[in-house]
């Protein structure tokens, strides 16, 4: 079994990832499920506990909502081009660590631009990503758990990640979405070039 970090931002979908995780952790076990409000115990020193958990972790799943990009600290800057960021911190070190990182996209909200991330998270938008509407989220997040886990052997409905744009369908009724043009999808069963 793999090992999940969830990443988000506390005032923008809070409660999906509640609702994610609850569900991830059904599936994989809690003890492989790691977010923050779930996983740290009273008085844990939270940048220790954040960074073993990420260098722990097989996938790193960043819960992408409507102001994930664009969420401020005070009037000025974004929070996302403060170098010392919880988020963009949980990213960049996934990234540094080599992780799988796995952008879960809420709703409609599009997949942040190269040129609206810091150099050191960009790569965000040249993965592949998930999308999870409100509508839909139980089908959605179990299509997301059968392609983390091919063994799942619960089918979601029809209609799970089912979006229009680049993507690459599977037998579940997922799909799974492509960023920039012919790239190589790794860690996803049986697929290889498209």
């Amino acid at each position: 079994m793999i090992n999940l970090f969830l990443s988000y931002r506390a005032d923008d979908g809070v409660h999906v990832s509640a609702r994610i995780s609850k569900m991830l952790a059904e599936h994989f076990g809690r003890d492989r499920v790691f977010r923050d409000h779930d996983s740290l115990e009273l008085g844990s020193r939270y940048p220790d506990e954040l960074r073993g958990a990420l260098a722990r972790a097989d996938v790193v799943i960043a819960i992408i909502g409507l102001n994930w990009l664009g969420a401020r600290r005070g009037a000025n800057s974004r929070c996302v081009d403060d170098p010392r960021d919880w988020v963009r911190t949980e990213l960049r070190t996934a990234f540094e660590l080599r992780r799988r990182v796995v952008p879960v996209l809420l709703d409609d909200v599009p997949v942040p631009a190269h040129d609206e991330l810091p150099p050191d998270i960009a790569e965000v938008s040249r993965v592949t990503y998930w999308r999870v509407r409100h509508r839909t989220l139980d089908a959605d997040v179990h299509a997301l758990i059968r392609l983390l886990d091919p063994s799942a052997v619960e089918d979601p409905p029809s209609d799970a990640g089912h979006r229009a744009g680049t993507q690459i369908n599977y037998g579940m009724g997922g799909v799974l979405y492509a960023n920039q043009g012919v790239q190589h999808i790794h860690g996803v069963p049986g697929r290889g070039e498209r």
